[in-house]
C-alpha cells in the first residue's frame, strides 16, 4: 500500500517495479487522482482505504517536501495496525556499511552516507544528497536533492534540508526546523525555525501540521 498519490510517489513506484516488488494499492485522501500513470488500485475514501488495511501487509508513505512529521505519524498508524514499513533503497545510493538505520527508509540514486552515521525511522533521503561521517540525522527527516551535511552534523527530528543546502561540521539544526534551498549554515538553527541564504539567517517560526484522522 502506498499513501499518497503525488511526486514522491511516482517515484518510489518506480523504484519499487526495478526491484520487482509489486504494490497494490493507492491512496490519498486529498486527490481525485493520482498524478502519475500506474496500474495500482486507488481510491481517496476511507471506507476503500480500511479494505486495503485488511488486505496489505506493508507500505510506503509517500510524503515528501517539508512534511517529514506527517509522514512519520502516518507511518506510526499503519504500524499500529500491523503493517510493516519498505525500506526502498535505490541501487545506486551509497550508505556505508557501518551506518544505522532506522525504519521505513527510503535512500534515492546517487544519495550518500559516509561511515559512522545514525538514521532515525522515515527519514527520506533525496537523489544527490550527501551525509558525511558521524552525523544523526532523526525521525522523519527529508534532506533533499544535492544538499550536503558535513562530518559531525545533528539533524533533529522532523527537519527538512533544502535542494543544494550546505550544512558547515558540527552544526546541529533543531526539530521541525527548515533550511532553505541552497542555504549554508554556519550556526545551530533553534528547533521550529526556517532560515535561509549564505550565511542561513532566521526567516520565520514553522509550525508543522499532520493529519492521521482517516485511521479514526
Amino acid at each position: 500500500l502506498l499513501y499518497g498519490a503525488k511526486s514522491t510517489a511516482y517515484i518510489i513506484y518506480e523504484l519499487l517495479k526495478k526491484k520487482k516488488i509489486n504494490a497494490k494499492y493507492l491512496f490519498d485522501p486529498f486527490l481525485k487522482k493520482p498524478l502519475f500513470q500506474n496500474n495500482l488500485i486507488f481510491s481517496n475514501k476511507k471506507k476503500d482505504f480500511l479494505k486495503f488495511l485488511s488486505d496489505t501487509t506493508n507500505f510506503a508513505v509517500c510524503i515528501g517536501r517539508e512534511d517529514g512529521k506527517s509522514r512519520y505519524m502516518i507511518s506510526k498508524e499503519f504500524e499500529k495496525k500491523g503493517l510493516k514499513p519498505i525500506e526502498i533503497i535505490s541501487k545506486n545510493s551509497d550508505i556505508h556499511k557501518t551506518v544505522k538505520k532506522g525504519s521505513g527508509l527510503i535512500s534515492l540514486p546517487k544519495s550518500y552516507v559516509n561511515r559512522g552515521t545514525i538514521i532515525g525511522d522515515y527519514t527520506l533521503l533525496n537523489t544527490g544528497s550527501m551525509i558525511d561521517h558521524e552525523c544523526k540525522i532523526g525521525n522523519g527527516v527529508h534532506l533533499m536533492g544535492g544538499c550536503y551535511l558535513a562530518g559531525r552534523v545533528i539533524v533533529d527530528d522532523f527537519a527538512s534540508i533544502g535542494a543544494k543546502a550546505t550544512i558547515l561540521p558540527d552544526i546541529r539544526i533543531g526539530k521541525n526546523s527548515i533550511v532553505g534551498a541552497g542555504s549554508v549554515v554556519t550556526k545551530n538553527v533553534k528547533p521550529n525555525t526556517v532560515v535561509v541564504g549564505n550565511p542561513a539567517k532566521f526567516l520565520r517560526q514553522n509550525k508543522p501540521n499532520f493529519n492521521i484522522n482517516i485511521f479514526k
